[in-house]
């Protein structure tokens, strides 16, 4: 039995959505996108327990990400030394998760805004024209 593609099935609209955000979601993974740097920051920022760990999540989080450099702030100098000791470690843990380039270099700070800006601009053009 083949699958019914008929616009009159009820399960053509479902399929149909489930390749389109398949589609979505690959165009944003694919790093080829313009907004595939800002997805998949943003899906590190939701997965960072899941990435570093219950322990180093709660001493440490990601503040930002710009040019494959990852930011990250660190609760006290304690853990900022820790954290120097797992930077290629986590970086490595990242990338096979995510992308193999997605995160060049990893910077820590004790300050959160002490972090370059992201360029949304060139989001901001590309949003503008849909």
């Amino acid at each position: 039995m083949g699958y019914n593609m008929n616009q009159n099935n009820p399960n053509y609209k479902k399929k149909k959505l489930s390749l389109g955000s398949e589609v979505l979601q690959s165009l944003f993974e694919n790093g080829k996108s313009p907004l595939s740097e800002q997805f998949m920051r943003w899906k590190l920022w939701a997965k960072w327990e899941e990435v570093v760990g219950p322990t180093i999540s709660k001493n440490a989080e990601p503040v930002g990400f710009q040019r494959g450099v990852l930011y990250v702030w660190v609760r006290n100098s304690t853990w900022m030394q820790q954290m120097v000791f797992m930077k290629d470690h986590i970086r490595e843990t990242i990338n096979q998760k995510f992308d193999s380039n997605f995160v060049k270099y990893i910077k820590f700070t004790l300050d959160r805004h002490e972090v370059p800006q992201d360029d949304n601009s060139n989001l901001k053009q590309i949003i503008s024209k849909f």
